[in-house]
């Protein structure tokens, strides 16, 4: 049996929940802003509200890396970064799972936000891309 990551198993809770009818979708984008705002107050992480785009750049990293996640800078500019995925740490790859995908990014957003920045996702592997893009920028 293959090796199931730890955020698949969210994943998979999260698209089962999503699938509930009026509240999943609402259920999974709040459990991520929530989820975003209580580790940002974690004491361990340090988070705080980041000046520079190159602060910003240093926290968001640090807090993919404790969850695991690696990403690499595929593009970066004065005013923005731009992080690339091969992999969906959720393990979203299907064209059905585009709706939960973008709930589940809710985290991602909120955390950007709480950092001083936005995120925007160019392109995710459930909308048939090879891999996930974001951007970010400081706000």
């Amino acid at each position: 049996m293959p090796e199931v990551k730890p955020l698949h198993w969210v994943g998979r809770v999260h698209a089962r929940v999503f699938k509930v009818p009026v509240i999943g979708e609402r259920f999974v984008r709040t459990q991520s802003r929530l989820a975003a705002k209580l580790a940002f107050r974690l004491p361990v992480l340090g988070a705080r509200k980041c000046a520079s785009l190159h602060e910003l750049r240093g926290e968001w990293l640090k807090f993919l890396g404790m969850a695991g996640i690696y990403p690499s800078i595929s593009r970066e500019t004065d005013t923005e970064f731009e992080l690339e995925l091969d992999a969906c740490p959720y393990g979203f790859c299907r064209e059905e799972e585009q709706g939960v995908c973008d709930a589940c990014m809710d985290l991602d957003r909120a955390y950007v936000r709480l950092l001083g920045g936005e995120m925007e996702v160019v392109h995710s592997i459930p909308s048939g891309s090879p891999s996930c893009r974001f951007v970010i920028r400081l706000a």
